[in-house]
């Protein structure tokens, strides 16, 4: 009969064994990589938790939001805001919302279909009964930035618990608006609009690349222009949007170590006239924190495509890339976007239309890619 310590060394061995083989099969479905539609129709991602579990967006284009695990599936979280967005630790999520009065402003999800309404400005005003609309919020949730109505305009916001909602501004009595903010909630990025608009650069000249640090503003470029920021990365070091100096239409990456701006280019778009200038565009949308992978979706016209775009392989339509690694994409499946990406480059979320044609979001794992220990 076996002694009682030797029989649980045994099982501490049996136990050591079988998770093992648990995060080999793991480790071994990240390096083939998986490719997963979310299960319902009209959803359209806009946020990934860090480690890729959590999924949030909206049905249709107005919300409701959605929150889409792979256990509990799409679940309607309630909410009106265009786009959701979740911390990076998955227990935040903030989009816009009414109050009792029927007013909309930004809110943070308090469980079921119940939000926190964030208001507007002290200064404030009321837009088409909006006080504010959501951007970005902080890898804890403790800061949400945005955008709030000003009675010229719009000026991006900064609250928190302690401080409530802060007028961050705008520079020349312009209007502005938060896209994104870092880890730590001290670094904000979005846009600045010149006034006039117009001109050589196109009808987007006008929305220019601005970052808030301590609550002062500077634009990316302050030499030249550069587009709106729509993502960053923990830091804030790294920052990609759409619109440089040559290329006013192209998606782009920003690195402020050394100020370089690098135009990611555009997909070809197949059969639609290679000469329409207006389909040479495209949109970043996430970017990994070491930046070395940005995804967002190239086209003006539907349908369009959502890429990955790398320096070792330029800008390639995702599903091209998922594809060519022996990712398994079901038939009928068009990639039109990806929106979200994890810190770590692994895990890439978006929206497509599923074999039925209808809008569905998606999640892709990245092969080639291992979990860490």
């Amino acid at each position: 009969m076996l002694s009682r310590k030797r029989s649980l060394m045994l099982r501490r061995n049996r136990s050591i064994w079988l998770a093992g083989i648990v995060a080999a099969a793991i480790s071994s479905a990240a390096a083939q990589g998986t490719f997963t539609g979310l299960g319902q129709p009209d959803t359209y991602v806009s946020g990934i938790s860090a480690d890729g579990t959590v999924i949030v967006g909206t049905y249709s284009t107005m919300g409701p939001e959605f929150r889409w695990t792979a256990a509990g599936g799409v679940v309607n979280i309630g909410g009106i805001g265009a786009l959701s967005v979740i911390s990076r630790d998955g227990r935040t999520i903030v989009t816009d919302a009414k109050d009792a009065q029927g007013m909309t402003s930004a809110a943070i999800w308090m469980g079921g279909t119940t939000w926190k309404n964030l208001g507007g400005l002290p200064n404030g005003t009321a837009s088409d009964n909006t006080l504010s609309n959501v951007g970005a919020v902080s890898g804890d949730g403790s800061v949400v930035v945005g955008l709030a109505w000003v009675s010229k305009g719009s000026h991006t916001f900064r609250w928190d618990a302690q401080n409530g909602m802060v007028d961050l501004g705008s520079l020349q009595a312009s209007s502005s608006r938060a896209n994104a903010v870092s880890a730590d909630g001290n670094l904000v990025a979005g846009w600045d609009a010149a006034p006039g608009g117009g001109g050589s650069l196109g009808p987007y000249d006008y929305w220019r690349g601005a970052i808030w640090w301590q609550g002062l503003e500077r634009l990316v470029n302050p030499y030249g222009f550069i587009g709106q920021v729509r993502a960053i990365n923990d830091t804030g070091s790294v920052l990609v949007g759409r619109g440089t100096p040559l290329a006013p239409r192209h998606a782009y990456r920003y690195t402020a170590w050394d100020g370089a701006i690098t135009d990611l280019g555009a997909l070809k778009r197949g059969t639609l006239p290679s000469t329409q200038e207006e389909e040479d565009t495209s949109y970043a949308l996430g970017v990994s924190d070491d930046g070395s992978v940005v995804v967002g979706r190239s086209g003006w016209r539907p349908p369009l495509d959502a890429f990955i775009y790398t320096d070792a392989t330029g800008m390639l339509k995702i599903s091209d890339y998922l594809t060519s690694k022996g990712v398994v994409i079901p038939t009928g499946w068009v990639l039109l976007e990806a929106y979200a990406i994890t810190p770590d480059g692994r895990t890439v979320a978006g929206t497509g239309t599923n074999p039925a044609g209808r809008v569905e979001g998606w999640v892709a794992t990245l092969p080639g890619v291992t979990l860490p220990n």
